[in-house]
């Protein structure tokens, strides 16, 4: 590890190559029969080092841009606040679609999708 967010990876067949990736680069390795569980994958989904969601709610356009309001895992409600749709597909693009297919009849959600183009 280099920083927090910039590591070494190591190729695992000849010629071993090292080289430097930035964590978001990096894809998570899974091998079949290790007990991977959806929870576990979720719970990796969100870890960055910094704060983890807890859910998300309500949707909201400011601007012409959607926001999504954050629950935080540890905090109090009132410390929820609101982030960019577009940050979350980013931050946690699995977490965040399975969220907005399964809350699709909801006309702002239903919104949020159409703008940002995903099925």
């Amino acid at each position: 590890v280099i920083t927090d967010h910039v590591m070494e990876t190591q190729q695992l067949v000849p010629p071993y190559e090292v080289t430097v990736h930035h964590a978001c680069r990096l894809k998570m390795y899974h091998e079949g029969g290790r007990e991977v569980t959806e929870d576990l994958e979720a719970q990796i989904a969100f870890g960055d080092g910094g704060f983890h969601v807890k859910r998300l709610d309500e949707v909201r356009c400011v601007d012409g841009r959607h926001q999504v309001l954050v629950k935080w895992l540890g905090l109090d409600d009132e410390e929820s606040f609101w982030e960019p749709a577009a940050n979350l597909l980013d931050d946690i693009p699995v977490v965040f679609r399975k969220w907005a297919a399964a809350n699709k009849e909801n006309p702002a959600v239903a919104a949020l999708i159409k703008t940002m183009d995903f099925p």
